[in-house]
């Protein structure tokens, strides 16, 4: 896979991009004072609770059910972040997990770099246009569409709101230096946890976990949990991977707000269990091969051991056997052939992964990272079909075969 290359910047909203930063250095020029730190970090949370949980849970994942006022107020307040309208946002979601780091994911760091990714593709004018095809279970309220094309509306009232209630420090900490933060602070997880943190779940993308953006982003750290199980009000799968803006969903759920939280199925939350541990290991790629591997090693000893049989009495049986035998014999070789060119390819793409450790080899890295995992399905699939394969012309031979079928 190669980089793609990147849509051109639409100047008008880098300007405006820039000159909400420069506005935010307005704190500058007031007094220090701890209203203003707090107004920063209340306004930062409450919005940020809202994309959390609203832009990304529930218009983005479904992952709960609000009634129409409540769905309503969710995206004006997650509009007041400044980070477009809100069926643009979920759209464009719905279209990054879609495509997650391959080359039609629009923000990826592995296709197009770590900056485009955090900041770049938001300001690009390819992607302007709100995908109103890939959200139309929302674009059915007129609310919303209309929320959705006026989005300058939402902040422009919130800033004058913070202003008119806390004068010049509720605009410059409560809305501009805030609105920056939140900015941020959303952004990184396109960009950051899918460069750097753990990896518990093999997803077919670099996607992974961070429990300080866990905090700074009221649980959304939990990225490779989230890449695994999309479906789950919850993104922090075990007691300790902190998730507020589940608690707050909880909250809500009490007080009538929130109904039908979908839940994470106990065979995953098992599965996150028992690999907790890797959380804490820069073994993590390692452990996940010798996994691999020796979950596969069954299925090997089991093929050998049909090979043989079938060996032994493939000329006779074939003499003498149907058309059908002969299709199974057939499939058998193709899969072997298969199988021994995903082994090759497996084996250049694990050496490929180990190479790079410098940050200006991520890219390459993350790339044959996904390509490992990718293969390993390819190969665990081309395995069972070979097994298959066997199986069906050891029992059709007539033979019986006895074996164990690893688990």
């Amino acid at each position: 896979m190669n980089a793609t290359p990147r849509p051109r910047i639409r100047f008008a909203a880098a300007f405006g991009f820039g000159l909400v930063h420069a506005a935010a250095l307005g704190i500058l020029a007031l007094d220090f004072s701890w209203e203003g730190v707090a107004l920063c970090l209340g306004s930062y949370y409450l919005r940020m609770f809202a994309i959390t949980a609203g832009f990304h849970r529930y218009f983005a994942h479904r992952t709960y059910r609000m009634n129409r006022f409540w769905q309503f107020v969710m995206a004006f307040v997650g509009q007041t972040a400044a980070q477009k309208g809100v069926l643009w946002w979920a759209a464009h979601h719905r279209h990054h997990h879609r495509f997650s780091d391959q080359p039609e994911d629009i923000h990826s760091p592995v296709q197009k770099g770590f900056w485009w990714s955090h900041m770049g593709w938001i300001l690009a004018d390819e992607y302007e246009e709100t995908q109103l095809e890939a959200i139309r279970d929302f674009t059915k309220f007129p609310e919303l569409v209309w929320l959705d094309r006026n989005q300058f509306l939402a902040p422009m009232l919130y800033g004058l709101g913070l202003w008119l209630a806390f004068s010049w420090t509720g605009l410059f900490w409560g809305f501009f230096l805030s609105t920056v933060l939140l900015w941020h602070g959303t952004f990184a997880i396109n960009s950051v946890t899918h460069v750097f943190g753990k990896r518990v779940f093999e997803t077919r993308d670099t996607s992974r976990n961070s429990f300080i953006l866990a905090l700074v982003t009221m649980g959304e750290g939990w990225h490779n949990n989230h890449h695994h199980f999309q479906a789950s009000a919850a993104q922090g799968f075990l007691w300790w991977q902190v998730d507020p803006s589940l608690y707050l969903i909880r909250l809500g759920r009490l007080l009538g707000i929130a109904k039908d939280l979908r839940p994470v199925p106990e065979k995953v939350v098992g599965l996150a269990r028992e690999r907790a541990v890797w959380h804490f290991s820069s073994r993590t790629f390692e452990r996940a091969r010798e996994a691999f591997d020796a979950a596969q090693a069954g299925w090997d000893a089991r093929a050998e051991q049909l090979s043989a049989r079938w060996v032994e009495r493939r000329e006779t049986a074939l003499a003498s056997a149907s058309h059908r035998l002969s299709e199974l014999d057939a499939s058998r070789l193709r899969a072997a052939a298969q199988l021994e060119r995903l082994k090759a390819e497996y084996a250049a793409a694990l050496a490929a992964a180990a190479a790079g450790t410098r940050l200006r080899g991520q890219r390459a890295k993350a790339l044959a990272g996904i390509r490992v995992e990718e293969l390993r399905l390819e190969i665990e699939k081309t395995r069972r079909s070979l097994v298959d394969a066997l199986e069906r012309l050891v029992e059709a031979s007539g033979m019986g075969d006895g074996l164990p079928t690893p688990a």
